[in-house]
């Protein structure tokens, strides 16, 4: 009801006061003063039908100015439409007299005194400054203990450090440091396939060998997903509970 009577206050509907949003009348009273004040969509002759609130028939006539109106609204329920009606109305009204009302937003922000308090946080992490020159250092000098190559911005490479740490360092693997170590000989990338049109610079050359092994690492974690959830499945559809209670013998 707050949302419903914020609304009715900006347009202005004489009626706020006795408004009972549960009464079926009074919301066909408001619709009535809606298109004879605000929307207008009606010629006066035109509005006979939407007047007879009392009518048997209201509810198809009401049904009728909404398709005028190309409510999107697809609820049977009147106060749905209504709202909506509500909104079309209080937009109209804004454009109008675009100007004053945003004249009158930006004063009643610039002379607003509820101004939400900001607590000031015990954790440090919150009072860091990102772009200092202590914490860039800070960066590089992490990346050089955990041997990873430093990115021109220091947020990428503390992201790159992230990844290692949660990967490598969490407290499993700790425990058990070979469980994530790589297993088996290095595959030489010189053995790499590139593409077709080898690039003449080396450098990139080598780059696009990297990717390459680094999008086969992923399609192949992608695939023992996939595995996992093949074998989680066929393990349910396999072993099907039943409920021998439910069984009968004979007729």
């Amino acid at each position: 009801m707050a949302k419903l009577s914020a609304k009715l206050k900006a347009i202005d509907y004489p009626g706020i006061s006795t408004f009972d949003e549960s009464d079926e009348k009074c919301l066909r009273r408001l619709v009535v003063w809606l298109e004879e004040n605000k929307l207008c969509l009606y010629k006066p002759k035109e509005r006979a039908d939407l007047k007879k609130t009392n009518s048997p028939t209201w509810n198809e006539a009401f049904k009728s100015y909404c398709t005028l109106c190309s409510s999107p609204i697809s609820s049977d329920e009147i106060l749905n439409h209504i709202e909506w009606l509500l909104g079309t109305a209080i937009r109209k009204e804004y454009n109008k007299d675009k100007v004053k009302y945003d004249e009158k937003s930006k004063l009643a922000l610039e002379t607003s005194t509820d101004v939400p308090m900001i607590i000031p946080s015990n954790n440090p992490i919150d009072n860091l400054d990102v772009n200092s020159c202590e914490f860039k250092e800070g960066v590089e000098s992490l990346a050089d203990i955990l041997n990873i190559s430093k990115h021109p911005d220091h947020i990428v490479t503390l992201e790159a450090i992230r990844t290692l740490i949660a990967k490598r360092l969490n407290e499993e693997c700790i425990k058990d440091p070979l469980s994530v170590l790589p297993k088996g000989e290095a595959f030489p990338l010189e053995l790499v396939k590139t593409f077709k049109n080898k690039s003449s610079n080396p450098a990139v050359e080598q780059a696009l060998k990297v990717l390459r092994l680094v999008q086969v690492h992923r399609l192949r974690d992608l695939q023992t997903c996939i595995n996992e959830c093949i074998v989680s499945m066929q393990q349910i559809t396999s072993n099907p509970k039943t409920d021998t209670k439910l069984g009968k013998v004979g007729y």
